[in-house]
């Protein structure tokens, strides 16, 4: 039989064991209650997850980039050449591929928009370069050290287009030019068979321009001797400095 005592820690123990059990209950119960919060959340239709999800979707749907921006990820637009008669040839020069890439296509844009047909551009034949020298001298003349130095080209070639707008392309790539890229110019301007005759009705003007600096070439003018003769007689040339006195022993 048991004792009042034995019944008392029988009954203690039987508590502490059922408080236990609640207690991981309540463990368990609680990761349960927030998936519920959570999913709650989701299937809501207000929610801030879901909200700004249709925010990006309908922004990414309805925006469009400006064309500007868009044509700067696909290839340059060109213009059609209807002669074929070369106008200008532009020569790019760099050590490094991506830089002189880069303006070459910076160049080819430019031009679609002055309505310049342009072709290239056109990898030329590299420029190789080598140096030899001495580390040091005397014995050690035989330890040398090599360099080399490698150039990249480029060719665009402009055809049928006006000398004048040649002319602005040129200078707007000289204006933007890109650090690294060397550039170098052959313009060839087509006149038509009637060229002395143009040149003839420009004679006039042309006479007309040098007529005041032509004019006293070869002859002798009054009014330049007196003017000689008095910048001559002026005191600051003819006054005696401590250079010109003669100074006694």
């Amino acid at each position: 039989m048991f004792t009042p005592k034995n019944l008392h820690l029988l009954l203690k123990a039987a508590t502490s064991n059922s408080s236990n059990v609640e207690l991981t209950s309540n463990q368990v119960q609680k990761p349960a209650e927030n998936s519920t919060i959570a999913e709650k959340l989701e299937q809501a239709p207000g929610g801030p997850a879901k909200e700004w999800a249709d925010r990006l979707d309908s922004i990414s749907r309805k925006a469009r980039l400006p064309r500007s921006v868009q044509a700067v990820y696909l290839r340059p637009l060109r213009k059609q050449a209807e002669y074929g008669v070369p106008v200008c040839d532009l020569q790019l020069r760099s050590y490094s591929v991506r830089n002189v890439e880069f303006f070459a296509d910076f160049a080819l844009r430019a031009a679609y928009y002055l309505k310049l047909p342009v072709s290239g551009p056109v990898p030329l034949p590299r420029i190789t370069e080598r140096w030899t020298f001495p580390r040091s001298n005397f014995v050690h003349k035989k330890s040398q050290e090599n360099f080399e130095r490698i150039t990249l080209r480029r060719l665009l070639q402009v055809k049928d287009g006006d000398p004048h707008v040649v002319q602005i392309w040129l200078s707007f790539l000289r204006k933007h030019a890109f650090y690294g890229v060397g550039m170098k110019a052959n313009v060839w301007e087509h006149e038509s068979l009637d060229v002395v005759k143009d040149m003839d009705k420009h004679v006039p003007a042309i006479e007309q321009s040098l007529d005041s600096h032509l004019s006293g070439f070869g002859q002798r003018d009054k009014e330049g001797h007196l003017k000689i003769s008095d910048f001559l007689g002026d005191q600051k040339l003819t006054r005696t400095g401590p250079l010109t006195e003669v100074r006694g022993r």
